[in-house]
């Protein structure tokens, strides 16, 4: 018989090594001690805001201090629009880790605890995300950023969800 790799017959039971959940990039060090405890009193998966801060600003220190800002004004270690968000100073990292976290679960909470859907809500907005269920647009028909976000996020997390 062939053999699998990354397999082993244990008691009967096939065990694959799943693919591993996405890991905590140097850059992130300084602030990790923030993204677990704020991950933690949420109940997200470890490194959950370590990869949405990744996907928002690769933790480029000209975009966490401002320097650089986003098309849609989005700035910080978290891509926060002031406009949006005025209780939050979004060049403090520490800040905007634990407003992202914070954001994200009552994002969650909104969207049935769907992690995908609050994943595009944080993207795209809650408001175009509650339109795209109530009219039941197809995912296909999501921005193209949006989907790249979710897609993304979600594979390196292992997420699964009602988008993909």
């Amino acid at each position: 018989s062939g053999a699998l790799l990354g397999a082993v017959i244990v008691g009967g039971f096939l065990l694959t090594k799943s693919k591993p959940v996405w890991s905590a990039p140097t850059e992130a060090f300084p602030f990790l001690a923030t993204f677990r405890a704020t991950e933690n009193a949420h109940g997200f998966p470890q490194n959950l805001l370590v990869r949405i801060a990744w996907q928002e600003s690769r933790f480029r220190p000209d975009i966490i201090n401002g320097e650089t800002v986003s098309s849609a004004g989005a700035v910080g270690i978290m891509q926060i629009v002031p406009r949006w968000h005025p209780d939050v100073n979004p060049y403090d990292p520490i800040e905007s880790i634990e407003y992202a976290g914070e954001y994200l679960a009552g994002l969650r909470d909104r969207f049935g605890g769907d992690l995908q859907l609050a994943l595009a809500a944080y993207n795209w907005g809650p408001g175009n995300v509650s339109r795209a269920l109530a009219t039941d647009l197809a995912f296909t028909e999501y921005p193209a950023e949006t989907r790249s976000y979710i897609v993304s996020v979600s594979r390196d997390m292992n997420l699964t969800g009602r988008l993909v």
